[in-house]
């Protein structure tokens, strides 16, 4: 049966995440995989995903990860390595996000976040948060709230992105002479390493296709 062995892996995943801490680093089980790789081999469903592994996609290739009740999901041509950090009795983790664009759906039970230029993003949602992030260029992200808040920090400096908001993340921006369009937070008496451009997500268009077309200032 087609379904079998989805069934399986999710059902793999849910003891893997009652496994007590540090028991032979075991993160996930991918549960869905489509023109997609475990470090240089192809990857296919129920495959463990262990600490320090690295991820990546193929054109038109797709990605799902279960950790527990958190789910990552890895676009077409997206790159990303998973870390495991148990703190207390929740079961934390990291997506090392390289290139491409990922999806973190995360519980209360099994927080997580996705790392990308250095910068660590998060859903903060009580119940279930979903983030979206894709990597735009050396020091900029794109970063949209799907569902809950989302927080970005990044060094000292920690920003917070509502619900159903996009924003590109420019990280350094005094670098590239500051940024350009309806700044959302902006430096008054200092130089900041971390700012919010507002992004407009077009109601009943899908995220991917609302950011069809933006540019990096680094490929103009």
């Amino acid at each position: 049966m087609v379904g079998t062995p989805r069934l399986v892996a999710a059902a793999m995943a849910l003891l893997l995440a009652n496994l007590p801490s540090g028991k032979l680093d075991v993160v996930g089980v991918v549960v869905q995989a489509n023109h997609a790789s475990l470090g240089t081999r192809e990857v296919a469903e129920g495959t463990t995903i262990y600490d320090g592994d690295r991820l990546s996609t193929a054109a038109e290739g797709t990605l799902r990860v279960m950790i527990g009740e958190a789910m990552v999901d890895l676009r077409k041509e997206s790159s990303a390595t998973v870390r495991e950090a148990a703190q207390g009795t929740k079961q934390e983790f990291a997506v090392e996000l390289e290139s491409g664009m990922a999806t973190l759906s995360v519980t209360a039970a099994n927080a997580g976040e996705i790392v990308a230029c250095g910068a660590h993003v998060r859903p903060v949602s009580q119940v279930r948060g979903v983030v979206r992030v894709q990597v735009l260029g050396a020091r900029e992200l794109l970063v949209y709230a799907q569902r809950g808040a989302a927080q970005v920090a990044y060094r000292s400096e920690t920003e917070t992105i509502p619900e159903g908001k996009a924003y590109r993340v420019l990280l350094n921006p005094e670098d590239d002479g500051g940024a350009q369009g309806p700044v959302a937070k902006r430096p008054v008496h200092a130089a900041r390493s971390l700012i919010l451009v507002a992004v407009l997500v077009a109601a009943g268009v899908s995220v991917p296709l609302a950011w069809k077309g933006l540019e990096s200032p680094d490929r103009p």
